[in-house]
């Protein structure tokens, strides 16, 4: 291996590590400044041209968005939620991603409002399985219909939801159970969707709280 061919080889080297310090320092920052909700510098740093270029538009948008929320500058965050749901990110999976779990997040909050906005979007994107099982969702949190039980389960059975997606459906199922206050088959499917979902999932503290509520009414009913 030649001088100049070692040359290259270091400076990319460095070129590597720079790019990766800025990178984590911008994230840094970001974190650091939503821990404390402070907007302003959430902005500041995910404004910046650099931050832009090394952590994607995407990533930048959803920092802005998370602090507006947890500041509780309603007016901010309402702007940017629209702005990002009519954005397109260079990565459509971003795209997903952010309307999935927000769209999941205002329908355990129970807001409507947001939840109509996300779920607009998500028949944009016309693909079939993801809007039905949303809607399905939807229909289940906020509508409180407790007559789609037979067709959740076919949906489980043809194994076109995996993840995420077969876990809110599971968690569908056994909140129409709970609706119907058949808890056996409710706790069931709590558990099932449980497992389905990823430890930091926006379902698992309430699936922890359904089990709970559904183990201690029960434990009631036997005394």
């Amino acid at each position: 291996m030649n001088t100049v061919t070692i040359s290259i080889i270091i400076i990319a080297a460095v070129g590597y590590f720079v790019f990766q310090g800025i990178k984590n320092f911008q994230l840094h920052s970001m974190d650091v400044a939503l821990r404390k909700k402070d907007s302003d510098m959430v902005e500041r740093v995910a404004d910046m041209g650099m931050s832009r270029r090394l952590l994607g538009e995407y990533v930048c948008d959803l920092y802005k968005l998370r602090v507006y929320y947890i500041a509780k500058e309603h007016e901010k965050f309402e702007k940017m939620l629209r702005y990002m749901i009519e954005t397109k990110y260079r990565d459509p999976a971003d795209k997903k991603s952010f309307l999935e779990v927000y769209f999941h997040t205002f329908l355990i909050k129970g807001n409507r409002k947001y939840a109509d906005w996300l779920l607009e979007e998500i028949k944009n994107t016309k693909e079939p399985a993801f809007i039905h099982y949303n809607e399905m969702a939807y229909a289940v949190m906020l509508d409180e219909r407790n007559d789609l039980i037979d067709e959740m389960v076919e949906e489980i059975n043809s194994k076109k939801y995996y993840g995420f997606a077969l876990g809110v459906i599971l968690f569908m199922v056994a909140k129409q159970y709970s609706y119907l206050n058949d808890k056996k088959n409710a706790i069931a499917y709590y558990q099932s969707a449980k497992a389905c979902f990823h430890p930091r999932s926006v379902y698992m503290p309430v699936v922890d709280r359904c089990l709970r509520e559904e183990n201690t009414d029960g434990e009631h009913a036997l005394e």
